[in-house]
């Protein structure tokens, strides 16, 4: 996907949304960015050990300024989850899961 369609799945998902309030008391409105590619880590297990896998997302949303909670969409747009980092610079993104559609992964936050 492009940006600009990225844009426009967000548009249609946020429209009559765009006021919700999460637990962290900010609407879907404050919390979405401009929307660009970034990579958080999947923690598998395998057997006995654990290994972490690179995904490659779209960042479309995040808690605040400082880091905390990400929402992420797939880079096909078919889903929207969460991922987590302790703060806005921190390279290490956690991924959290897949929530659905962008409302969900956002009252998920």
């Amino acid at each position: 996907m492009k940006v600009d369609q990225v844009r426009e799945l967000i548009r249609v998902q946020s429209a009559d949304n765009l006021t919700a309030t999460n637990d962290h008391s900010i609407t879907l409105e404050q919390a979405l960015v401009t929307p660009r590619k970034i990579s958080v880590i999947v923690q598998l297990v395998k057997g006995t050990r654990m290994e972490d896998q690179k995904l490659n997302v779209w960042l479309v949303g995040q808690e605040d300024s400082s880091g905390g909670y990400r929402i992420i969409m797939s880079d096909d747009g078919l889903q929207f989850g969460l991922a987590h980092s302790a703060a806005l610079a921190d390279e290490h993104v956690d991924f959290v899961g897949w929530y659905g559609d962008l409302v969900s992964a956002f009252l998920s936050m």
